[in-house]
């Protein structure tokens, strides 16, 4: 059986995978996710998806497919 401490250690090694496969720097997340500047939540309130993109990029460092993907995902999870 798996101590509470190997289970740990799995965790936090596939949390660092997943930061590497986002192309998220997980220095700007916090316990909410991704730190991302008002000016993102503005142009997607906006509906301005190349800014929030180019923004979300610059904020975590993402590729632009992980950025496009992300940002048509919260679009839709917002239902807009």
């Amino acid at each position: 059986m798996e101590s509470v401490e190997e289970r740990i250690a799995r965790l936090e090694q596939q949390v660092a995978n997943l930061h590497r496969h986002l192309g998220i720097d997980p220095a700007l997340v916090d316990d909410e996710g991704p730190f991302l500047p008002p000016e993102f939540y503005q142009a997607l309130e906006e509906k301005k998806l190349i800014m929030a993109i180019k923004i979300y990029r610059k904020a975590t460092g993402a590729s632009l497919l992980v950025a496009k993907n992300t940002v048509e995902a919260m679009v839709r999870r917002a239902g807009r």
